[in-house]
């Protein structure tokens, strides 16, 4: 129980470095951070107990730590792609609903609260918002808002043809979202296929940093007297080595398997 107390502590104790070394310049906020360092401080935990229980090994209680504090960060991009790329299909939809709208009859405003009703929900609640400041401050300054709030660049771009449209008249802006849907529907095309091979890419990296692993746990449940070296400080210094290969090959897939301009 005491080296699982003192595992988990380390574990948390490397989670506040790793914190305090990528964001030294930034206000403390006690409850933000617990917010943001919690989900993987309790990736770590568990991932450093299920090392001590598994093996007992300093180093694998290190390695699992790491590992498991990895995973809510890993699952958190995961859904960010997804909700940015939501976002992007989102816009181009609603920009051919506005411009079918708009060559109807229906005016500018008009269009964007009947668009803001049926939009996808990826942008249905900025869009909704955008609409009720539109009443307020006028369509120009809420689309501005619009493309700060949602920070894609196919929402900068709509953003700025509303607010063009409303500066010189809608005459052209029906051409402009044309343009705008055809052009971000292509995009989103071209990133799906994209992300499916970007997919494909980081799950053979994981399974080959996987298999070593899940290799010596085998191993070790079946006959632990063959890997009874690595419990002296030469075999973990051996395992910490070749834990670190582990790693270096598995960043190396990533990164080779990544989309350039990508945020992960």
């Amino acid at each position: 129980m005491t080296r699982l107390l003192v595992s988990a502590v380390f574990a948390l104790g490397l989670a506040l470095v790793y914190d305090g070394l990528v964001r030294p310049n930034t206000r403390p906020d006690p409850l933000a951070r617990i917010r943001r360092i919690g989900p993987a401080g309790a990736g770590g935990l568990a991932g450093a107990a299920v090392a001590l229980v598994a093996t007992g090994w300093p180093v694998a209680v290190v390695a699992g730590a790491a590992v498991g504090a990895g995973v809510p960060r890993m699952l958190l991009r995961a859904r960010e792609e997804r909700l940015r790329f939501a976002r992007r299909e989102a816009i181009a939809e609603v920009c051919a609903r506005l411009r079918d709208a708009i060559r109807s009859g229906i005016g500018l405003s008009d269009a964007l609260a009947q668009a803001a009703t049926t939009a996808p929900e990826a942008i249905a609640a900025d869009l909704r918002r955008l609409v009720s400041e539109a009443r307020v401050s006028g369509i120009g300054t809420a689309a501005a808002s619009f493309g700060q709030r949602v920070s894609d660049p196919s929402a900068e771009l709509f953003a700025s043809a509303l607010a063009l449209a409303d500066r010189l008249g809608s005459r052209n802006l029906t051409d402009v979202l044309d343009a705008l849907a055809e052009a971000t529907m292509a995009q989103a095309g071209a990133i799906r296929e994209a992300r499916a091979r970007q997919t494909r890419a980081r799950m053979s990296a994981r399974i080959v940093a996987a298999v070593p692993m899940l290799l010596l746990l085998a191993i070790r449940r079946a006959n632990p007297a063959y890997l009874a070296p690595f419990s002296r400080p030469v075999g973990q210094l051996v395992l910490a080595f070749a834990f670190g290969l582990v790693w270096v090959g598995y960043v190396s897939m990533k990164r080779a398997a990544r989309i350039e301009g990508s945020a992960t």
